[in-house]
């Protein structure tokens, strides 16, 4: 079993070709990231699209929310940049060192997934008999939160994933403010609840790779 993320960047057509290269650039960059962290390896295409293939399915998720809140942060444009994303864990046909050469249901599901995703949303897919009404209504509340923070928020909500939910005091020492300030802070943002989000979600996957 492993994970798959097949994004899509939302109106790059309408970027500037400053923007553009300079969103492109990040992305690049963000998958060299998560190449050195998960072992992950991925590639652009077409232009604005982009799939990243996790050995460890374990650490898709986390890596996902870290994209997606890095691109919302992107200094390039004014405005947040969004991407729609498809994240599915499952199996594979055959696993290459890069997605393109890589076959399977859980690639298929991924593709697919991000056709049916609505623009500037996370979509996560099971293989079908491990799907579930309550996973896709509780990835509907995720995106409804990340989808409003502004750059401030994202900024928060990006430390305290990346560092794997630390105490609060730890935050408030690389943030330079009070414990206080950022409890009040990732309480307004519900950080809390993407929290329990991803572990719910990793329960799963584990559980899943247990029985697979």
């Amino acid at each position: 079993m492993i994970a798959v993320l097949t994004g899509d960047l939302v109106n790059s057509t309408k970027m500037s070709e400053e923007v553009y290269a300079g969103v492109i650039n990040s992305l690049r960059a963000l998958l060299v990231e998560a190449n050195e962290k998960y072992q992950a390896t991925g590639e652009v295409y077409r232009g604005d699209e982009f799939q990243i293939q996790y050995p460890d399915p374990i650490d898709a998720l986390k890596s996902t929310l870290l994209i997606k809140l890095a691109l919302h942060l992107s200094t390039y444009s004014s405005k947040p940049i969004q991407c729609t994303l498809s994240l599915a864990y499952g199996s594979y046909a055959f696993y290459d060192k890069k997605p393109n050469t890589s076959s399977g249901p859980v690639f298929i599901a991924s593709g697919r997934g991000l056709e049916k995703t609505q623009r500037g949303e996370l979509s996560l897919h099971f293989d079908e008999k491990y799907n579930d009404e309550e996973t896709q209504l509780l990835s509907h509340f995720l995106n409804h939160l990340l989808n409003r923070l502004t750059k401030s928020q994202a900024e928060l909500l990006f430390q305290y994933i990346e560092s794997d939910f630390a105490d609060h005091k730890k935050i408030a020492e690389i943030t330079n403010t009070t414990r206080q300030n950022i409890s009040n802070r990732l309480s307004n943002i519900g950080a809390f609840l993407v929290r329990d989000y991803m572990a719910l979600i990793n329960n799963k996957v584990m559980l899943l790779m247990e029985n697979t």
